[in-house]
């Protein structure tokens, strides 16, 4: 029996530093901080801007070259969003689990909090009398069951919707409602009577089910921060590029709202640059986290594998990367092609070719490794 106390206390403080640590997510420690800069007006300018804004040089407003840049756009705003979401879709899991309440639910599954609650098993003790007679005090039970009726109705509502106090409505006997109501709430919150050798088994799985559950978190984190990083980043170079094209800033710069500020074909290319730049960062980006814990090993020619939480996020932003990376290479193609001016803009379609070609070629091997290792 101190062998079974020991491991619970310790157990215990293991399980509060695991929720301390899932608490800073729930923070928005970071990650959070940046959104009101990808939300603001930041995205809605740079949309408009690469859609609409007239600009001598640039493809006609509306045309297909145009929706054709929104491709990198969208995806660079869509990829971090996504990996906020199956972020907070993993804290859901972690804190909450969807177990039945034994045969007495009716087959009804119902969320609850993943830490259960604990009871002093009566077995254990040598008078267990005193304990009984200190449960059924009303100052005890008012804690569990309210003394308003509209409360217990709402209670006994939620008790029936997964299949427990059948038969009990509120105008029943009182004291037979708040003792099934109390075992309700007990049950509710998974507080069952068990030994400490139960409590000590329990005590293994809930370790090592936080622990799993909280390096995916971890990762997660981690893949999401740097995407969001990234994004925010190319984002606010790309709306620097566009701010140079509005009437306002012409007439600034120039005297005239019509006016040239900078040659259009060189600010177009910049704001394709920039895409086509996002494309490789992004693809290597959303590996670093893994690829940093296997930085310790001595075998540098060992391939680390992303966990299989992971791994669907992963590929599937490597694939949306490669297409944007074709996306945009097409429309700078495109566009040089259009501008008949080949021979001075040559090195910038070799350059979007070239990130091109190491993208796809990065994001192809990674996700056929990924593939083979997910049969």
């Amino acid at each position: 029996m101190p062998e079974y106390r020991a491991y619970l206390q310790r157990g215990e403080t293991r399980l509060s530093t695991l929720h301390r640590v899932a608490g800073a997510f729930l923070g928005g420690a970071g990650l959070l901080t940046l959104l009101p800069v990808l939300f603001r007006d930041t995205f809605s300018q740079v949309f408009s801007g690469l859609i609409l804004l007239p600009y001598p040089s640039f493809p006609a407003p509306g045309s297909l070259q145009r929706w054709l840049v929104m491709v990198p756009v969208t995806l660079s705003l869509v990829i971090p969003l996504w990996a906020l979401y199956v972020l907070l879709r993993d804290l859901v899991r972690f804190y909450f689990t969807s177990h039945h309440f034994g045969a007495q639910s009716g087959g009804v599954s119902y969320p609850r909090f993943i830490l259960s609650g604990i009871r002093v098993s009566d077995k254990s003790l040598r008078n267990p009398e005193f304990i009984r007679q200190a449960r059924q005090e009303l100052g005890v039970t008012e804690l569990l069951v309210p003394a308003s009726a509209v409360a217990r109705q709402r209670l006994l509502r939620e008790a029936h919707l997964i299949g427990q106090c059948k038969g009990i409505e509120v105008t029943s006997n009182m004291t037979v409602v708040q003792n099934k109501l109390r075992e309700f709430m007990f049950n509710y919150t998974a507080s069952m009577q068990r030994t400490l050798a139960q409590e000590s088994a329990k005590m293994e799985a809930s370790v090592a089910r936080h622990n799993l559950l909280l390096r995916v978190l971890v990762l997660r984190y981690a893949k999401a921060f740097l995407l969001t990083i990234l994004t925010t980043g190319i984002t606010i170079m790309a709306l620097v590029i566009l701010d140079l094209a509005t009437p306002a800033r012409r007439a600034d710069l120039t005297g005239s709202p019509s006016g040239e500020a900078v040659p259009g074909s060189l600010m177009w290319l910049g704001v394709l640059g920039i895409y086509a730049l996002w494309c490789p960062v992004a693809a290597f980006v959303v590996r670093r986290p893994v690829a940093w814990i296997y930085q310790e090993l001595d075998d540098k020619n060992r391939s680390f594998r992303t966990p299989q939480s992971l791994l669907q996020f992963e590929i599937v932003t490597l694939g949306a990367v490669g297409f944007a990376s074709v996306s945009v290479t097409g429309t700078l193609c495109w566009y040089v092609n259009d501008s008949g001016d080949i021979s001075q803009l040559w090195p910038a379609v070799a350059l979007g070719v070239t990130l091109t070609v190491i993208t796809l070629t990065y994001v192809g091997r990674n996700i056929a490794a990924g593939l083979a290792r997910g049969k």
